[in-house]
């Protein structure tokens, strides 16, 4: 049975994974400031980027099993405090050191929202609208990452770059008291007793590892691509702060459409694999074309390539509705987890390898070729996934 109250919890869900998303790509806007104003090497801000990753990847699976065991609300309501003193840590860094730390506050932090949405999704929804509610809450990321990208530039150049970063504190405070207010989960608590030996049935699964493999290249990926843009969009295109800030955000807000829209077709299709395929070889064609014919061309045709791959990537979210269908109630936060894990694993590592090659060779074409390398790996990885969508359930 259905409950109108579902549409309530998927929008406290949306608004949670706005501020992971809003602080996730705040700082790749701020990239050409802090290379410029600091002496710092691209190595060197991709680190402080990856920082965020860093806690966010650690955490996931136990994220996964306190909320498959104690519920979401808990968790996320603990978490979301985490962020927002994290954002206020790193405004007020002096050094180095202390803003990597502080990135890695906000990591932890926006760690308890997508993994428990999952679960809450897998709570409340059916399995024919769950490609829908999962499109939305990604929606919410593409809103925040978009509103990270374009008013903190700006807001930078008014009020500097600490005022702007510290302002990000307080959509977070207001998004903890919401979730303590108004959300409430279906079965917190009620499967304590089979915590010990989830992990290792979710392991166990083999269908698993061909969508770890995907979600590690294919969000590594992007999230190294996106770091990078606007400094791209400065340095080689001679764009504003500003301008290269609205330009990167131009994907997320696509994305925006694109997400919902995925997993709303997939449900009425009854099949997911294909679009995840077809969204999947759009994002290796993005890195290529920002790599090769763009930096030749006039500013607008980067806008409108930003835009268009924004509107054509949203299938790659469907791999995370995939894995909770693989999985039955009880383990669907821990496998979601998992997954979530990998995924951030290249999120971890490739910003800075990304950095280093254009430290290396003083070009950022470079680094987007690599990034259209792992873009492809996630593609035939993703050639091996299993479907799992409501015309194969049926079946």
């Amino acid at each position: 049975m259905t409950s109108s109250y579902r549409w309530v919890v998927l929008g406290l869900t949306v608004v949670g994974f706005m501020q992971t998303h809003l602080h996730r790509f705040a700082f790749a806007s701020l990239i050409p400031t802090f290379v410029a104003d600091l002496g710092l090497s691209y190595a060197a801000a991709g680190t402080i980027q990856t920082a965020y990753f860093w806690t966010y990847t650690l955490v996931q699976v136990p994220i996964g099993m306190m909320a498959d065991r104690w519920g979401s609300r808990r968790v996320m309501v603990a978490c979301m405090g985490v962020l927002a003193a994290g954002a206020l840590a790193f405004a007020a860094s002096r050094t180095y050191v202390e803003a990597i730390g502080a990135r890695m506050l906000v990591g932890l932090g926006a760690a308890a929202v997508w993994v428990p949405g999952m679960r809450l999704v897998s709570e409340w929804f059916p399995p024919a609208e769950r490609g829908r509610a999962t499109g939305l809450m990604s929606a919410g990321g593409g809103i925040g990452g978009t509103l990270g990208l374009v008013l903190v530039p700006w807001l930078a150049g008014f009020l500097g770059w600490r005022t702007a970063y510290a302002a990000l504190s307080v959509p977070a405070i207001l998004t903890v008291l919401l979730l303590a207010v108004f959300l409430r989960s279906r079965g917190g608590g009620a499967v304590a007793h089979a915590a010990d030996g989830r992990l290792g049935r979710v392991l166990a699964s083999r269908a698993l590892w061909p969508f770890n493999v995907s979600v590690c290249c294919s969000f590594g990926g992007y999230f190294s691509f996106l770091t990078f843009l606007p400094a791209f969009l400065v340095k080689d295109m001679r764009f504003t702060p500003a301008e290269a800030g609205f330009t990167t955000s131009l994907i997320t807000a696509g994305a925006i459409l694109s997400w919902p829209l995925a997993g709303v077709l997939s449900d009425r299709l009854g099949v997911r694999k294909p679009l995840v395929l077809a969204s999947q070889a759009v994002s290796v064609l993005a890195c290529l074309a920002f790599a090769w014919p763009l930096p030749a061309l006039p500013p607008a045709a980067a806008m409108v390539a930003a835009l268009a791959t924004g509107l054509l990537i949203g299938g790659t979210i469907l791999p995370f509705v995939m894995i909770a269908e693989l999985f039955p109630h009880d383990l669907a936060a821990t496998a979601a987890g998992v997954a979530n894990s990998a995924c951030f694993v290249g999120g971890m590592v490739l910003p800075i390898l990304l950095g280093r090659v254009v430290d290396v060779t003083g070009s950022f074409a470079p680094a987007f070729v690599v990034a259209a390398l792992v873009q492809l790996a996630a593609l035939v990885a993703a050639w091996f996934v299993t479907e799992t969508g409501p015309r194969r359930v049926t079946a």
